[in-house]
């Protein structure tokens, strides 16, 4: 059985790693990976601080939705960028008007 202090360990290395590409990098697409890699880190975080408990399954599946729903939405406003935009670098889309 692995420790939970080694996967506490290992979701903060992941919320670590995606921090560090949402900070330097500004492209679109790499912007939104690097916030699901963090949402990764933070899912693992609370899988792990969670197994000493029961949870429902229902709740489980309902957070899982939520985290689906969360990293849909990125993708889905990085294509109305791209679409209307036809540029996904970040420093392009400092204002919402045309």
């Amino acid at each position: 059985m692995i420790p939970s202090s080694h996967v506490l360990l290992l979701g903060l290395l992941q919320f670590t790693i995606g921090l560090v590409g949402l900070l330097l990098r500004r492209q679109g697409m790499v912007v939104v990976v690097s916030v699901v890699v963090m949402q990764n880190g933070i899912l693992l975080v609370m899988c792990a601080t969670a197994g000493g408990s029961s949870p429902s399954q229902v709740e489980g599946v309902v957070l899982l939705a939520l985290a689906v729903a969360i990293a849909l939405t990125g993708a889905a406003i990085l294509y109305a960028f791209h679409r209307f935009r036809k540029s996904v670098l970040i420093d392009e889309h400092d204002r919402m008007k045309h």
